[in-house]
């Protein structure tokens, strides 16, 4: 049986989303929520109740939530969105430790010409918000910064960026996607202009996601076409993809201040035996401000994707950071921004619990990824395997 530790990546559907994924199914109703009939009129019901329940998690109202198709269209959406409504500001300040659906559409604005700002974290991968502060100008038109790291879990003071941005007259966004339903949070507390949030962080299937838009927020729509989503997203919803996401959000509402202390109360309990196992075994990122599900882990002496692969063949499930940036050779950026050199951000997994992990499964994890570790450092050492890589380039080289 498999020991899933990947729930930062996507989380696994949640019962309650089963359950309403199958009474939507089992009903057969499956229409536009647009048309006028009987039919579309359920439908649209349908769809304005699981937004009600998105609202609710974050503290909105639902008329401020955008469904989309899941994080990356959110993040873009806000961004690309911003920047489009407010082309006279040509500045955009960010982090250097952003999601790829953050850094992509950054780099994107750079080539038509905009300045990007990107401020580099601590040790700990905090970004302190006085160095936001004082990126701002009259010229900045959007600051983007995730709430919780989805490689080492390191929460940002957002609140306390949120006043010098609305000084400055630029909108705020917040990439909440690895933080919702995990750590109590309300937009209205946060300050935000607009916020991300991704259904299958939560348990939802993939391809859902939303997009809190401050009301009086103006944004250059996504895609043309209809009316759909206040004008910002045009074409039919995706609507088993929100009702699943409805049930997601209030599921992890109910449930998350003892999944969040379970939670906790298992990450301690895996790290703790790893460290007694394994030693120099260092934690990334910081240990109290942070989502509690997440360990970014240096493991001393191997590789990590060695590590991944002899893991995966004993039925543990880990990822060396994004999913997005899965089967990339190159160390991850947020580790490396941090400090960690190449082999150790290469010698890093992240292991990232979530509503179905056991305790067993935590046991059984704590022995086999031990075991596994001893055996992959005697077979495959990290001194060997960087003495080859030099080699090879030099060859290359002559």
């Amino acid at each position: 049986m498999r020991i899933y530790l990947d729930h930062n990546a996507g989380a696994p559907l949640r019962p309650e989303v089963r359950a309403a994924i199958a009474r939507f199914t089992e009903a057969d109703e499956a229409t536009n929520p647009a048309a006028v009939h009987r039919s579309g009129q359920r439908a649209r019901r349908a769809l304005e109740q699981a937004r009600s329940q998105v609202a609710r998690l974050i503290g909105a109202s639902a008329r401020e939530i955008v469904f989309t198709s899941g994080g990356t269209e959110s993040n873009n959406l806000a961004i690309r969105g911003a920047a489009g409504a407010q082309s006279a500001r040509r500045r955009i300040v960010s982090s250097a430790i952003e999601h790829s659906s953050i850094l992509a559409p950054l780099e994107y604005l750079a080539g038509g010409g905009f300045e990007i700002i990107r401020i580099a974290p601590d040790r700990n991968g905090r970004i302190a918000p006085a160095a936001v502060a004082a990126a701002l100008d009259a010229d900045t038109a959007v600051v983007t910064m995730g709430l919780a790291n989805g490689e080492v879990g390191t929460i940002q003071d957002v609140a306390a960026m949120a006043e010098p941005i609305a000084r400055a007259g630029a909108l705020f966004h917040i990439d909440a996607a690895q933080a919702a339903g995990r750590i109590p949070m309300r937009v209205g507390d946060l300050h935000c202009d607009l916020l991300t949030i991704s259904g299958h962080k939560l348990g939802a299937p993939a391809g859902i996601g939303a997009l809190y838009v401050r009301a009086g927020v103006a944004l250059a729509p996504a895609m043309l076409g209809g009316p759909q989503e206040a004008g910002m997203r045009a074409g039919t919803p995706n609507l088993l993809g929100a009702i699943a996401f409805g049930a997601a959000t209030e599921s992890a509402q109910a449930h998350r201040a003892e999944e969040s202390a379970r939670v906790a109360a298992l990450a301690d309990r895996l790290f703790e035996r790893l460290r007694a196992s394994i030693p120099e075994l260092r934690l990334n990122g910081s240990t109290s401000d942070k989502i509690p599900n997440t360990l970014n882990l240096t493991f001393p002496g191997v590789l990590g994707e060695s590590m991944l692969i002899a893991l995966d063949l004993e039925c543990v499930e880990v990822s060396m950071g994004s999913a997005c940036a899965a089967g990339a050779v190159e160390p991850s950026h947020v580790l490396l921004a941090m400090g960690l050199s190449r082999d150790e951000a290469r010698s890093s997994l992240r292991l990232s619990l979530g509503w179905s992990t056991t305790a067993d499964e935590i046991d059984r994890a704590a022995e086999i990824i031990a075991r596994v570790w001893r055996r992959v450092r005697e077979a495959e050492p990290l001194s060997r395997v960087a003495s080859a890589r030099t080699t090879a380039v030099a060859e290359t080289l002559r």
